[in-house]
């Protein structure tokens, strides 16, 4: 019998389980691992740059040329302008169905590659990389000012960069460095010296290139370069032509200085200095190995670089090992509650059975996973968890009949070789069906379906070889382990708990029917939890934007956020306070809304104490904020899932019209600050500001003996500075300025500005300009092309957005129609419909595939049908689960729903397959119901009980994004088996009719 049946060959198949144990063994110590799955290159943005230009010019000159060749890739879905005076930065948004990105960040570049020729002006450049993780963030302190920081913090970056693991490091809060050569405005009155000549002497001494290679005998040698700026010195001792030959030195101040233009900074304690932002490359790295050599490497670099101190702020490698030691452990409890409930449902043996049946299904799933490339990430991990309480259904129902059949008194063989029989249709049948549950998870498309898509992918491996072990691996051991001739013990119970529930619903049907309606009242009646759609995470880590008027000085906003920083250092529950001003800072965690070169907003980055509750803490803050801060706008945040979302209410206006969005956008800021749910209500817009103008008067520039552009470079050599050449002898090429020998900010400072011409002749500024003041938009923001205005809200803790956004739209939508403007709801409505339709989009395919496996198992419409009623009894439960859990209804929710679909029909399954056999042995049809209820009900009461122990750890875990999952399930699992066992019956009696002349014939 043994040499016939191959899923009989112990050695064979021992040794097939074990050596996929082995591989998942070797798969969870050698893959690559990180904290989250990686998303394909959607996101990233454009930054043009042109001194000087209005926002009016720059929009006209770069922005719309670039729109114009944006809006012919078919792959962009949105691309959003936000454009200031002298610079722009264009968002990108690639369309959710894109995934090989490269190619179309290629096309974007070529399209643009043109473009940089058509405007000789303006800088671009596209940053294709926005996505990436700055995961490490590390402090550099020279103790010898900021400048020395950032020297010593290239030469730590250099040396770090030779670790094969590290994609990129950026300098965060860089300064920037120039060479300034301070030559004062009277220096030029004493020299008659214009400090345009002295720009272009400057220049000429910095002709670097090399003019000839000498040939000697058989080898090239260059000649070295003779005009070569290579040092400060050599810059100090360049002579000046004029009257008389004078050293640069001599003339004019030289040393090293911050760019005054640079408005990104960072602060720790109070005291600007210097970071590291690191990045690794994604799916290539185990980050907690990487963790442990980056440590060692920081401690070298400290004991060489002494007294000066590298210090880790941030890092995403003992989050990694964190979430995976959580869900590990979640895993390892969820074992171990499947193994009591087994020991405690069945006979030890049997249990034991298919107690092993565990880890080799988990661990060949894992092992097959990682053959093929899987990553292991918190989500790889809770599919093998998702997967736990489903992988054993088949082999308890395997075990459980091989223990009926020896019970009645077969050999165990032969027990065996009928279960086999009776079992491997109606179980591939529900495997089939689980699986088919999981398909719109895995047909999905867009960074939502990228974030969740390890988890079908493990559940079905798993539920796959679920079902292989159960024909293969549970006979086996079921061979050696089941005790020969074992007589019924606990079953007795269990028949004639079967027995009655059935006999109760077919003698009752009115009776049984007015129940289960009224418990389904019950349960839909029960009030929803307000929340928002994404879970937050369980870090010990938060943050505060601050949002200052568009137009505020870099360095008040710097004060502004350091002053809050210094405060919020003294809370007991606060640790450390980052300071980002003038950018929203690293983006550290992979949903951070990112703000590049801002001067008006900044973000304090906050580290709680271990075991401080971050969520009170936010929620308190906040209520501060609103209490002693209400000239700013401060926001504090927890750290999130789910895509990045700047604010839970965003409302678009988008007009032709100027006047008309402004009003429109007034109106519709009034309405939402009127509501009692909103808060931090703000304007993504500014008004008109001053603005200093000059008005030339070209007649008398061309008298004078001046142009345009000379004029430009006299105001740039009295401002910020006048960039003559670029030097490399530096770590990183510099440019040198001559500026005048202080930055000058007054308005009539400037104006005093004396202008010498090639003729050594004075005129004054006033002569050629007049000076004004006049009002302009300091910021506009565009969206697809069209000009659009943006009103931001957040709304109060356990409130709802969807359901604030509905009770305002009907007022909302009167203000678009009385100004006739757009209306366009952002923010997370738009996030979570985006997310929840990524999903169901691809359901109707799961559903199919779910229905054909019934019609191929039942070959009846009506039965199929049967089966398909369960799926809403399930949905009944998991809302009213997480109703009494006190959990929103969410993104992880909906997952957990999409699960039931596969789940609760298995049961349904086994109990229609169990009365169709009863009919074919010649059983009147109420005596097949009741005889397939009470057999069956101990597999359906263990799946159900095993799956709920599997999921139970998940919601005792320390991270918020797995409770609505697992209550979800949990709920509908406990709802879809109470009303099965109480309706199948009835609607069995009612269908079997046509089913049973089937079989008879």
């Amino acid at each position: 019998m043994q040499s016939t049946h191959w899923y009989l060959r112990t050695r064979q198949i021992l040794g097939l389980v074990l050596l996929l144990c082995l591989t998942g063994l070797m798969t969870w110590y050698s893959a690559f691992e990180q904290e989250d799955p990686h998303f394909p290159y959607r996101n990233g943005f454009i930054l043009l740059s042109q001194a000087g230009a209005s926002v009016d010019q720059l929009t006209q000159s770069a922005v719309m040329p670039v729109e114009r060749e944006l809006s012919q890739i078919d792959e962009i879905a949105n691309y959003s302008a936000r454009i200031k005076t002298g610079s722009a930065s264009i968002d990108i948004e690639l369309k959710e169905t894109v995934y090989d990105t490269e190619i179309v960040w290629q096309r974007i570049k070529d399209k643009l590659a043109p473009l940089q020729s058509a405007m000789p002006t303006t800088r671009q450049s596209v940053i294709d990389r926005a996505q990436d993780t700055q995961g490490i963030v590390l402090a550099v302190d020279s103790n010898r000012g900021i400048l020395a920081d950032r020297e010593l913090a290239l030469k730590v970056k250099d040396r770090l960069l030779q670790l094969d693991s590290i994609r990129h490091i950026s300098l965060v809060g860089d300064p920037g460095l120039q060479l300034a050569v301070r030559y004062s405005q009277q220096r030029m009155l004493e020299t008659g010296i214009s400090p345009l000549a002295l720009a272009k002497q400057i220049a000429q001494a910095n002709q670097g290139d090399s003019p000839a290679l000498l040939q000697t005998g058989k080898m090239l040698a260059a000649v070295q370069p003779m005009g070569r700026l290579n040092s400060v010195e050599a810059v100090e001792s360049i002579q000046i032509a004029g009257p008389q030959n004078f050293p640069l030195s001599s003339l004019a101040d030289i040393s090293f200085r911050p760019d005054p233009l640079a408005t990104e900074r960072f602060y720790l304690n109070g005291r600007q200095t210097i970071g590291l932002a690191i990045t690794l490359p994604p799916n290539q790295v185990r980050v907690t190995k990487f963790g442990h050599q980056l440590r060692h490497e920081i401690a070298l670099l400290n004991r060489e670089f002494a007294p000066a101190s590298i210090d880790i702020l941030l890092f995403q490698p003992e989050w990694s090992e964190a979430r995976r030691s959580d869900l590990l452990q979640s895993l390892m409890f969820s074992c171990v509650a499947v193994c009591l409930v087994l020991m405690a449902l069945m006979s030890i043996r049997t249990a034991l059975v298919v107690s092993l049946s565990i880890p080799a299904i988990a661990l060949s799933a894992l092992g097959i996973f990682g053959i093929f490339g899987g990553v292991i990430h918190q989500m790889t991990i809770a599919g093998l968890i998702l997967s736990l309480g489903m992988m054993v259904d088949n082999s308890i129902v395997m075990a459980e009949r091989i223990l009926f059949h020896t019970e009645s008194g077969r050999q165990r063989i032969d027990a065996c070789l009928a279960a086999l029989k009776e079992l491997w249709r109606p179980l591939a049948t529900a495997t089939a069906t689980t699986i088919a549950a999981f398909v719109p998870m895995l047909l999905s498309k867009g960074s939502v379906a990228d974030f969740i898509s390890s988890i079908p992918v493990l559940v079905i491996l798993s539920i796959l070889l679920s079902y292989l072990i159960a024909l293969s691996l549970v006979p086996l051991l079921s061979r050696h382990m089941i005790a020969q001739h074992t007589r019924p013990s606990r079953q007795d119970v269990l028949i004639s708990t079967g027995s009655r529930l059935a006999c109760l619903a077919l003698q009752k049907p009115k009776a049984t029917l007015f129940f289960a309606a009224l418990v389904s009242t019950l349960l839909l009646m029960l009030p929803a939890t307000q929340g928002e759609f994404f879970p937050k995470t369980s870090r010990n880590q938060a943050y505060v934007d601050i949002a200052l008027p568009v137009g505020t000085d870099p360095e008040q906003t710097a004060q502004v956020a350091n002053q809050l920083a210094g405060q919020l250092q003294h809370h007991p529950d606060i640790k450390q306070v980052l300071t980002f001003t003038g950018h929203s800072g690293p983006r550290f965690y992979y949903n951070l809304v990112q703000q590049p070169e801002e001067a008006h907003i900044a973000r304090l980055v906050i580290i709680t104490q271990p075991h401080a509750d971050t969520p009170a803490l936010v929620s308190k803050l906040n209520q501060q904020f609103i209490d002693q801060y209400p000239q700013w706008m401060l926001t504090a945040r927890e750290l999130g899932q789910g895509p990045p979302i700047e604010s839970p209410i965003e409302l678009r206006i988008v007009a032709t019209q100027q006047r008309d969005a402004t009003a429109a956008a007034e109106a519709i800021r009034d309405i939402v600050l009127a509501h009692p749910q909103t808060q931090n209500v703000r304007r993504d817009y500014a008004f008109g500001s001053p603005q200093l103008g000059f008005a030339l008067n070209k007649q008398q520039l061309v008298q004078s003996g001046l142009s345009v552009a000379m004029v430009n470079q006299f105001l740039a050599w009295r401002s910020s500075g006048l960039e003559v050449t670029r030097l490399d002898f530096t770590s990183l090429p510099i440019p040198l300025v001559l500026t005048a020998e202080s930055q000058q900010s007054s308005a009539q400072s400037l104006a005093d500005t004396q202008l010498l011409n090639d003729q050594q002749q004075l005129i004054p500024l006033s002569l050629v300009a007049d000076v004004h003041f006049h009002t302009s938009l300091p910021m506009k923001t565009r969206r697809n092309g069209l000009e659009t205005l943006i009103v931001r809200a957040d709304i109060h803790p356990h409130a709802d957005e969807e359901d604030i956004l509905l009770q305002m739209l009907p007022e909302l939508e009167a203000v678009a129609q009385k100004y006739q403007v757009g209306l366009q709801l952002g923010g997370e409505f738009e996030e979570s419909s985006q997310a929840s339709n990524a999903l169901l989009t691809a359901l109707p395919a799961g559903l199919a595939i779910l229905f054909i496996s019934l019609i191929l198992q039942f070959n009846s419409y009506r039965l199929s049908a049967l089966v398909m009623i369960s799926i809403p009894l399930g949905m009944l439960g998991a809302p009213a689960m997480l109703a009494m859990a006190d959990i929103p209804f969410g993104f992880m929710s909906l997952l957990g729903l999409l699960a039931l679909t596969g789940i609760v029909v298995n049961s349904a399954i086994l109990l229609i397959e169990s009365a169709l056999v009863g009919l074919q042995q010649g059983l009147h049809k109420a005596h097949a119901i009741t005889r397939a209820v009470s057999e069956r009900l101990r597999p359906i009461v263990l799946t159900t009980i095993t799956t709920i122990a599997g999921m139970l750890p998940l919601t005792f875990g320390d991270s918020p994004l797995w409770p609505p999952l697992a209550w979800a399930v949990i709920g509908g699992l406990i709802s879809s088996t109470a009303l099965m066992l109480l309706v199948m019956p009835l609607a069995l009696n009612w269908l079997l009719s046509e089913a049973q002349q089937s079989m008879g014939q």
